[in-house]
């Protein structure tokens, strides 16, 4: 027999209360972005984003109590339950559970399918969608008692363990890419090397702005890639697409092929300048947050290129160099020509470029794995409850 549901707000409350920038407990808490919960497990990456800036916006505090949850694009599904006391984003609220209510149960029942369809269902907007907290609490929920809710806890807490292996053994891999990068290239601003410096103009046989046409979450038409579909660290994430339609004119002038870089030009200033490398795994276009650049590959590899926008050098110069305001930075195309990169000789590069692909078949097997995990986990959830009386 199924326990009984309740109101979202009969088992916690909405804790906000605000860390200002010049506060002086700013400086002493860590940070955590929406960027740095991870979607489907809410385990905590720090290396997700830059981290640079977070200081200078309101924030909200946090502690080992709190369930914090993400209202912003919550198809994404970040519920994070930290064990330490913070500041984080205003777009994660601080829930706390009332009297009764255990934490990490509260945590799991937050991520299971219903309460991801429920939030989608009232979030508000298109482009940035983000959940109406006031109907959120409202959602009805499961709460059995309290030992059931331990028990179901702790077997839920036993199958995230190991979806966690799997994502730290993504991590590493996730770290080889620039980490291989400095080893046989070193700082690219500094280039200690002493290779010919050119401009990303003068490697480009093509730079062109994404499709401004308008997607949908269904239809027949052709995949475009936005802003979601690129990581902060360069992976392509193809796990929520949208669809337009092209005539075969439109098609040719915006195609991903093979090798395509695609530079993300518009987004939060933390954000903006993120770079992914398009493998060709089926015809897609990029939409007008992009810039792709179709580089000479008989002077330059694109997996190079990739490795040089994503380098930790390249990212802060990237950082410096957009401007905007108000949530929405940008970098131009004539800013993206003018990028000064040095070009090794073409054999290190194909050297570089074969261990790139070794490591994100790796990768790809890892992330398969951890995904069959997560799923495995997710299913245990209604189970559990249908058990309850």
């Amino acid at each position: 027999m199924s326990p009984r549901a309740v109101p979202l707000a009969d088992l916690c409350e909405m804790d906000r209360r605000n860390v200002r920038p010049g506060d002086p407990l700013a400086a002493d808490l860590p940070f955590v972005g929406v960027e740095t919960v991870t979607r489907d497990t809410g385990f905590l990456n720090f290396d997700a984003n830059s981290r640079i800036g977070n200081g200078k916006s309101t924030a909200f505090r946090f502690d080992e109590r709190h369930v914090l949850y993400s209202k912003l694009r919550p198809y994404l599904n970040k519920v994070a339950a930290p064990d330490f006391a913070g500041r984080c984003s205003t777009q994660l609220v601080p829930l706390l559970p009332r009297d009764g209510v255990d934490r990490d149960f509260l945590a799991h029942v937050l991520r299971r399918g219903e309460t991801v369809k429920f939030a989608v269902a009232s979030a508000n907007g298109s482009r940035m969608p983000s959940v109406d907290m006031k109907l959120f609490m409202a959602m009805p929920i499961p709460f059995p008692p309290f030992d059931t809710q331990r028990r179901i806890a702790g077997m839920l807490n036993r199958a995230a363990r190991i979806v966690r292996l799997r994502e730290k053994t993504n991590e590493r891999i996730r770290d080889f890419a620039p980490t291989l990068f400095a080893k046989m290239f070193g700082d690219p601003i500094e280039s200690p090397m002493g290779w010919k410096i050119v401009s990303m103009e003068d490697l480009c046989t093509s730079v062109q702005y994404g499709t401004s046409k308008k997607s949908f979450s269904r239809g027949d038409g052709m995949p475009v890639l936005r802003m979601c579909n690129v990581t902060y660290d360069g992976d392509i994430d193809c796990s929520d697409l949208k669809y337009a339609e092209f005539t075969e004119g439109e098609y040719e002038k915006y195609a991903l092929l093979d090798g395509d870089i695609i530079f993300n030009r518009t987004n939060s200033r933390e954000l903006v300048g993120k770079t992914g490398l398009w493998d060709g795994r089926f015809d897609a276009v990029a939409a007008s947050y992009f810039i792709r650049l179709r580089v000479d590959e008989t002077a330059v590899r694109p997996v190079y290129v990739w490795a040089y926008m994503n380098s930790i050098s390249t990212k802060q110069r990237l950082f410096d160099m957009a401007r905007g305001a108000i949530g929405q930075w940008n970098i131009n195309a004539k800013e993206i020509r003018s990028l000064l990169l040095p070009v090794p000789p073409l054999h290190m590069q194909r050297i570089f470029e074969s261990k790139i692909k070794r490591a994100r078949t790796v990768s790809t097997l890892a992330k398969n794995a951890g995904k069959i995990a997560s799923t495995l986990s997710a299913s245990l959830v209604p189970r559990l409850l249908e058990r309850t009386s």
